[in-house]
């Protein structure tokens, strides 16, 4: 689940974020963000219509159904100091579709 919080001491602040969208085609996995050691925080949202199988890996490795599934139309997964991972983010899907998120480096 993605938290607004307000500006209060502890919560992390970041400098530089990139936001941007994936296309994504049909059986086709393909890597979404690149490995990065200065992450620390990233966000993917699904605003399509159908589920998309998100995969903290290579995209060797990606398998419809298993993995973290975004359902459709806001399904949401993000990466932050409680969970960091600084690994490759890959996804597939079963029909052409677009992924939405944003990596962000202190």
């Amino acid at each position: 689940m993605i938290n607004n919080t307000q500006e209060v001491d502890g919560v992390i602040k970041f400098s530089n974020c990139s936001n941007a969208d994936k296309s994504l085609t049909g059986n086709v996995s393909d890597v979404v963000l690149n490995a990065n050691s200065a992450r620390s925080y990233a966000a993917f949202i699904n605003n399509s219509s159908i589920d998309i199988t998100l995969i903290l890996g290579d995209k060797t490795n990606a398998v419809i159904g298993k993995g973290i599934i975004l359902k459709p139309r806001g399904g949401s997964y993000e990466i932050n100091s409680n969970n960091l991972y600084i690994g490759k983010v890959s996804a597939i899907t079963t029909n052409n579709c677009k992924l939405s998120f944003v990596e962000c480096v202190e």
